[in-house]
């Protein structure tokens, strides 16, 4: 297929990620958790390893804001396993496609092989973390299972994106230095945050600060036709 036929393919499932993760934050249920529920809620829960961190994001047994914050995330990971996991990984697979030009270079099936991997990953952790609920008792085994994916996911994810850039920095006539270098973050957000969880934020805003711009130009080549 040609390169804009990927590039509207990109966009397509781009937009769709985009408006899942905007159902996310007005989902009722997130709502009615108000502030019961942190803002890095969702991704403290993926990464939990004991029962101690899961009081950390549900409040204490019998708490009023329990039942809320179980409610809440609930919601959202079950979104997350029919609509944003098929959704952005089906953006970053297209994107390896759009940006080589629809060509199977090594680098574009490295990128699309961590996307299957990040997705493989992220339902075994999701569907882990809907296991869980209500009671939030789960084996320490079963939180390590599900840990561990969320890492794989993570890792697997910001890899993709290091391919990504390493197609930018490689692909002839034109490379793309700005979005490849902007494609280097992911994976320095991913790191940093297993250092520490107070990374989280600059996680997220690392996979945005490169995924957006990956969206932008892959919608103006699926408007004008020029990549």
């Amino acid at each position: 297929m040609s390169t804009r036929t990927w590039a509207i393919l990109t966009t397509l499932a781009g937009i769709a990620a985009l408006g899942v993760f905007a159902i996310f934050q007005n989902l009722p249920e997130v709502k009615a958790a108000g502030t019961c529920a942190k803002s890095e809620a969702v991704l403290l829960f993926e990464l939990a390893r004991t029962q101690g961190d899961l009081d950390e994001v549900f409040g204490a047994a019998g708490s009023e804001c329990r039942p809320k914050v179980i409610a809440a995330l609930d919601a959202v990971n079950t979104i997350d396993v029919w609509l944003f996991i098929p959704a952005y990984t089906a953006f970053v697979a297209f994107a390896a496609l759009f940006l080589s030009g629809g060509e199977l270079r090594p680098f574009t099936w490295g990128a699309i092989a961590f996307a299957v991997v990040a997705a493989g990953a992220d339902y075994v952790e999701t569907l882990n973390l809907l296991a869980y609920t209500p009671d939030l008792t789960p084996a320490p085994e079963r939180l390590a299972e599900s840990s561990t994916a969320a890492w794989i996911k993570f890792f697997s994810l910001g890899l993709n994106a290091l391919l990504l850039a390493a197609i930018c920095f490689t692909a002839t006539p034109r490379k793309r230095w700005i979005l490849g270098t902007l494609l280097c973050l992911p994976i320095v957000g991913v790191t940093l945050m297993f250092g520490d969880s107070k990374w989280i934020q600059a996680q997220t805003l690392a996979f945005l600060a490169s995924w957006l711009p990956l969206l932008v130009m892959a919608a103006k080549t699926a408007v004008t036709g020029r990549a």
